[in-house]
């Protein structure tokens, strides 16, 4: 576990499993941002810290057709007959530059059976403004690459050590809703208007304590998400760049955690009943690159 620290935080790295950032702490308030483990092997590897996600959230089938190619991922969800989230999450990644208050990762060797060469670089930074992250995906095949990607990030409610949840809210810069299929989690192709829910996410007044939910939104303006503790007036500030334009949020039983999850495609882009370029299916031409940049820091209100 690689620990870093810088402007009055302190993250833990694991490169053992996709260079997750597990831990994230910020010791002027104390506050514990990220959902983090007690012990491993992890119950789900998807609620802790803020793994990424290659191909993000589910693909129908595990295949889908693209430019004459043939993409096939594992079903390893048999009770929906899907592909999610790929494997890149628990793959060793090696370190390839460390300081004190930074770290680069490095993922550059086949995967899965996905037919392009790539190389993934996440590099944490930490300093008074926080944690940055900053991806990099190159494509080193001949051919079209597409890319969807992803992090399941996964916050504490509360984050504070003298918290409550029931004065934790949540704010998202939201558009549409995406309706999906809950007996498998796929767009179904409608558009949902915005309920009680959205409204109040999008005002700033969602409690993340208050019911379980599932959603997956396009995100609108600057894409912002914050989570409030209100009667300390502190919160979490989720930034990320405009091509990590989509959105799932999920919080289990709404009991300890909740998932603000910044993706670059809607579930099942590639055979969604909608057009590819809606959808956010992207592409990395031949030999080039794209970065997907995030930032995590706290707001005193």
């Amino acid at each position: 576990m690689i620990t870093l620290a810088g402007g009055g935080y302190t993250a833990k790295i694991d490169p053992a499993r996709g260079g997750n950032c597990i831990s994230l702490r910020h010791a002027p308030t104390g506050a514990r941002i990220l959902r983090e483990p007690v012990s491993y092997p992890l119950d789900n590897p998807y609620l802790y810290g803020m793994p990424i996600l290659f191909p993000v959230n589910r693909i129908a089938g595990g295949r889908f057709l693209f430019e004459g190619r043939e993409y096939r991922f594992p079903i390893n969800e048999p009770s929906t007959g899907c592909h999610l989230h790929g494997t890149l999450h628990e793959t060793p990644f090696t370190v390839t530059q460390q300081s004190a208050d930074a770290v680069r990762l490095v993922f550059d060797a086949p995967y899965l059976d996905f037919p392009h060469r790539f190389c993934l670089s996440l590099a944490y930074t930490l300093s008074e403004r926080g944690l940055s992250v900053m991806c990099e995906v190159e494509n080193r095949s001949d051919e079209n690459m597409p890319v969807f990607l992803g992090y399941h990030t996964t916050f504490a409610v509360p984050f504070l050590p003298d918290g409550d949840a029931g004065d934790c809210r949540v704010f998202a810069d939201l558009g549409d809703e995406i309706e999906r299929n809950m007996a498998n989690y796929l767009p179904t192709g409608r558009i949902l208007p915005p309920d009680d829910v959205t409204r109040r996410m999008q005002t700033g007044e969602f409690p993340p304590h208050e019911k379980p939910i599932s959603r997956h939104y396009r995100a609108a303006h600057e894409g912002r998400i914050r989570l409030t503790d209100t009667a300390r007036g502190v919160r979490v500030v989720y930034e990320n760049s405009e091509n990590l334009s989509y959105r799932l949020f999920y919080n289990g039983q709404a009991d300890v955690y909740i998932c603000l999850e910044p993706q670059t495609c809607m579930a099942n882009c590639q055979n969604a009943p909608f057009a590819r370029e809606e959808a956010g299916f992207d592409v990395i031409p031949p030999r080039g690159k794209k970065t997907y940049f995030s930032r995590i820091y706290l707001e005193t209100l």
